[in-house]
């Protein structure tokens, strides 16, 4: 008998932004999943939100105004709130997170099976944090979802009715079919309406006709508890923590595989080595037999997983054993056909918690310096949370240079060690002096040479360009900083010059547009760039007006643009609030995966992620063929027994063994007192389905039990 699990949906009560718990994520669609022999709930996505509802766009916006607001793609636009005009954005072909798109969130999730497959959701939207926005006067949102990993948002169920539309209920009935939809109006009285088409109910606006579902019994204030006939009783004994809970629906086997695959913890369980053969010759020697273990030992443990997933790990095998072997071979005590075991301990380098204090949006990057491999480390100056002009506005621009990542950090002298590549007072390359900021610097290759994109910012003038007085008159003013680039210079025979020398640095450009211009026309400020190339062509991609834009460029000419910038990620839920940023990519298995923060600097700081085809030559400038992920690949929670609140700005990068890295700063929290932002370096894990893992605990990356293993070695 195929065993079936239970699937709760739920909100919880706001605990606090310390137990990434605010009133934004709250408000969202909680998933928690049960098994048909076990009895209490497991809190799915570590009781975070899964669905949140997506931000409405103004009515007034145009297609191509509002393209890159994909999870809403298919929304209707509504009006402003009073008093509310469009911001400048859309005479750009953008919009303004905060201003020309309203955030909202949900309660009262409703999961059913949909007729075409699947899942769908119906739930009342409300303004963002709960409070309701007045669409649960008279209709409720409508989600699809293939197996709730993903959602389409299609928007609002409308029903002819004022009188409340409250934790609404959607039964399926026929294999037409036919959806009936109860709930409960303001005095408590059951309605219902039905529709043979709920999809196009919510595309082309239809108002449904509402009824009585029983004009002559009024229901209790407080809605039917909403369960699947076929589950048991809930125990609310065993419940998550703060739920409010939606309905239950039974999942099959398969349905909570998925589920957990994704919002699961995922551990080790098992390492394993590939068996070896060694060929052993007496008349080639000890050393030759010597080279050939030394070969064989390079063997990396295959490391199994919960999920189906693996990975590949080096291992530090005993050299004195390696040595015994040497030598039995050498008297020749070792015979063809016999076998050898060899033992050793999966590698596994733990980094210090935190990495550097006070050093925020970190960038580690693996370089070869004519021959030396080494390993840098440069980050925004963020001493107690003043990142334009700390240290009594002695602002620098911080670089580490050693020969291992575990070198670099504070704990082994990295922070001693800094040089100031930049210091206030430098100058660019338009003569204008640098005076704060230098942020999100980030290395890079480009166009062969070794570049760093940062964002300086220059003082203040008396008046803001609206025309009112400027507070940052005459000091470091961020509004003022704009992306640019400084590359490392060559010797006369190409070869690269020392990179810890400020001087060997070329005097930092400003990036422009085509046409020369500065990057954002709306605000001045841009920031956060990063680079990547994808089918033989380079893209930046940075911050401007709240949202991640994209554009190509010829990396042998790093400071023009050479297309107009796009719009690629606006945010457009609770999660990421009114900001996305620090946008970073890598490639994995044929997929660009560029993670992004958002959620604004602080405790609140999370993690998101946008993926698209790699190598295929798709128009990456287009936001509509990027995928947004609805929730955040990366969020505050516990890891390895302490909490790490606002984690994000991160950078993918590679250790000493070429394992990907994730390379990100947290917040620093302390009774209620924020005081700036730490780097860290994790592993990433891969799961079974391709999707980047974080936030992987160390003794779920390697069980302890597991860490010690044998390789055994036939002789032929």
């Amino acid at each position: 008998m195929a065993r079936t699990y239970s699937l709760m949906s739920y909100t919880r009560k706001p605990t606090g932004r310390e137990y990434a718990n605010n009133e934004d994520i709250a408000a969202s669609m909680h998933l928690a999943i049960r098994s048909s022999v076990d009895g209490d709930w497991t809190a799915l996505n570590d009781n975070y939100g899964i669905l949140f509802a997506a931000a409405v766009p103004s009515d007034e916006l145009s297609d191509n105004m509002r393209s890159a607001c994909t999870a809403a793609q298919v929304f209707a636009g509504e009006t402003l709130p009073e008093g509310r005009a469009l911001s400048n954005a859309p005479q750009y072909g953008a919009v303004m997170p905060g201003n020309d798109v309203e955030l909202k969130s949900l309660r009262d999730p409703f999961i059913f099976r949909y007729h075409h497959g699947g899942f769908a959701i119906a739930a009342t939207r409300t303004a963002r944090g709960g409070e309701p926005d007045g669409s649960e006067r008279s209709s409720f949102l409508l989600v699809l979802s293939q197996n709730l990993t993903s959602f389409t948002q299609l928007g609002l169920v409308h029903l002819d009715t004022d009188s409340g539309v409250h934790g609404v209920q959607v039964s399926v009935h026929g294999a037409s079919p036919r959806y009936v939809m109860t709930w409960l109006d303001d005095s408590g009285r059951l309605m219902s309406s039905t529709t043979d088409d709920l999809e196009s109910a919510v595309m082309q606006a239809q108002i449904l006709p509402v009824q009585a579902a029983d004009e002559q019994t009024a229901m209790p204030t407080k809605p039917i508890m909403r369960y699947d006939a076929s589950v048991a009783q809930l125990s609310t004994s065993a419940l998550p923590d703060d739920a409010i809970v939606g309905n239950i629906i039974t999942i099959s086997d398969e349905e909570a595989r998925t589920l957990i695959g994704r919002f699961g913890r995922v551990y080790n369980t098992g390492v394993s080595v590939p068996q070896q053969r060694l060929q052993a010759c007496d008349a080639e020697g000890e050393d030759a037999l010597r080279t050939r273990l030394n070969e064989i030992t390079q063997t990396k443990a295959i490391l199994d997983y919960s999920d189906g997933s693996q990975a590949r790990r080096k291992v530090d095998w005993d050299k004195a054993q390696i040595e015994h072997i040497v030598q039995k071979a050498a008297k020749g005590t070792i015979c063809k056909g016999d076998v050898v075991t060899l033992s050793g301990r999966v590698r596994q380098a733990t980094y210090p918690v935190p990495f550097a204090v006070e050093r925020a949006d970190p960038s580690v990057f693996a370089w070869n310096w004519n021959g030396e491999p080494m390993f840098m480390f440069i980050a925004t100056e963020d001493e107690d949370g003043n990142c334009i002009d700390p240290r009594g506005g002695r602002t620098h621009m911080p670089l580490r240079v050693a020969s291992s990542i575990a070198e670099l950090s504070d704990e082994s002298g990295g922070r001693s060690a800094e040089i100031d590549l930049l210091k206030r007072g430098d100058r660019n390359s338009e003569g204008r002096e640098m005076t704060g900021c230098f942020w999100a610097p980030e290395l890079h290759v480009i166009g062969g040479a070794l570049s760093i994109l940062f964002m300086p910012c220059f003082d203040g003038e008396r008046v803001n360009p609206d025309g009112s007085p400027n507070d940052r008159a005459g000091k470091p003013d961020m509004w003022t900083g704009s992306c640019h680039i400084m590359q490392l210079r060559k010797d006369e025979d190409g070869k690269d010059l020392d990179p810890r020398e400020p001087k060997n640095w070329s005097v930092p450009d400003p990036i422009l547009d085509p046409e020369g211009k500065a990057l954002n026309p709306v605000q001045r400020i841009s920031l956060d760039m990063t680079v990547f190339e994808d089918s033989g062509t380079w893209y930046y991609a940075w911050q401007q007006v709240g949202s991640v834009w994209i554009a190509s460029f010829d990396p042998e000419r790093p400071t023009r643009l050479t297309s107009a910038p796009s719009q690629l990620i606006v945010p457009e839920f609770a999660w990421d609030n009114l900001i996305a940023e620090g946008p970073n990519v890598t490639v994995h298995d044929g997929v660009i995966f560029m993670i992004y923060s958002g959620s604004l600097v602080g405790i609140d700081y999370t993690t998101g992620l946008v993926t698209a085809p790699a190598g295929k030559g798709v128009d990456l400038l287009d936001p509509t063929n990027w995928v947004k992920q609805d929730y955040p690949l990366q969020k505050s929670g516990m890891y390895n027994g302490e909490w790490q609140l606002g984690t994000g700005h991160g950078m993918w990068s590679h250790d000493e063994d070429g394992n990907l890295i994730y390379v990100f700063h947290n917040a620093e929290y302390n009774e209620g007192r924020y005081g700036g932002r730490d780097a860290q370096v994790r592993r990433v894990h891969w799961s079974a389905e391709g999707m980047p893992i974080l936030d992987m605990q160390a003794h779920e990356e390697l069980d302890p039990a597991y860490a010690c293993t044998t390789m055994n070695i036939t002789v032929v």
